[in-house]
């Protein structure tokens, strides 16, 4: 583009994305449709490129679907901001907008808002339960300030490694598995339907797993569902340890003998952005709250990971 668009024009152009409509548009923001329809016009002039299909303005160009999602990425953060600053004039402290992994979140996130609600009262927390796709995309565009996830390689997160954690096979509690009475070997598993899921998916698994015969033919992604699948004997499948903090009725969840069969996790923040005091004070005393559970939920602080931009 050769000119920039200020807040105003971007808030246009999504409104009327929006409201599929320059009639609805100008509705919501209390202008005539003369005015809203003269502001696209110019910003199609500046861009040099058409945002919609036609007069109308109710289908956006591939051109215009890509200036949407950065004018909405744009606006979420200005938003972000304003909310940031106002919360700090209001109480000295700020706001923290955050993502973790649903098992991260489960067994440590009560302890360490509660935590944080003593040592930091005026601090506002708004956290999303997000997998580690989500949570990249929103740490990346800058939807939150910190993720909790696994590795990812995305070139404009910064990682820092806080733990790692043991995997288990996870199944019916009256599963021949669960009366060996020894922690299970991976040629246990050769006669079982096993369950992909993201943390499976992600991990290095043997060859006896990976072959065609063996290859998983179900994929469940939402936690809950997938223990719901594995509890109705439909499979068995692979989980971090920390998972255990979800509904396991009727669920054994079974050490591995394999020593590496582990899951790191990471810190993600945006590599170009240093943190806000509020949101260092949060990773400050979750990392706290981990040291104190290590011991208990078998986390590793000993692992070799990147620090910084992947790769660097």
């Amino acid at each position: 583009m050769r000119s920039i668009f200020s807040l105003w024009q971007y808030t246009v152009f999504v409104t009327v994305a929006d409201q599929g409509g320059i009639r609805g548009a100008a509705e919501q923001l209390g202008r005539t449709t003369s005015a809203i329809s003269m502001m696209l016009k110019q910003m199609e002039q500046e861009a040099g490129a058409p945002l919609f299909e036609g007069e109308r303005k109710t289908t956006l160009t591939r051109f215009g679907k890509f200036a949407y999602d950065q004018a909405r990425s744009l606006l979420e953060h200005s938003d972000r901001v304003s909310r940031s600053l106002g919360a700090h004039a209001q109480n000295g402290e700020g706001q923290i907008e955050t993502a973790l992994l649903p098992s991260v979140a489960a067994a440590f996130l009560p302890k360490t808002l509660l935590r944080l609600s003593v040592e930091a009262p005026t601090i506002s927390v708004r956290v999303r339960d997000l997998d580690t796709q989500g949570i990249q995309q929103a740490v990346s565009h800058e939807h939150v300030e910190i993720g909790i996830a696994s590795y990812s390689s995305a070139v404009a997160i910064r990682y820092e490694a806080l733990f790692s954690e043991p995997l288990a096979v996870v199944c019916k509690c009256d599963d021949p598995l669960s009366r060996l009475g020894r922690p299970v070997e991976w040629t246990d598993l050769a006669d079982h339907d096993l369950i992909a899921n993201n943390s499976y998916m992600r991990t290095a698994i043997p060859d006896i797993l990976s072959r065609e015969s063996k290859a998983p033919k179900l994929e469940i992604l939402n936690i809950i569902s997938l223990l719901a699948v594995v509890r109705a004997g439909v499979g068995i499948t692979i989980l971090p340890a920390l998972s255990r903090h979800q509904d396991k009725s009727g669920l054994a969840f079974l050490r591995i003998a394999d020593p590496t069969a582990r899951r790191t996790v990471y810190m993600l923040t945006h590599a170009d952005r240093s943190l806000s005091p509020a949101a260092q004070r949060f990773a400050d005393v979750l990392k706290s709250v981990i040291s104190e559970h290590a011991e208990e939920y078998q986390l590793s602080f000993d692992h070799g990971v990147p620090h910084g931009r992947p790769g660097a």
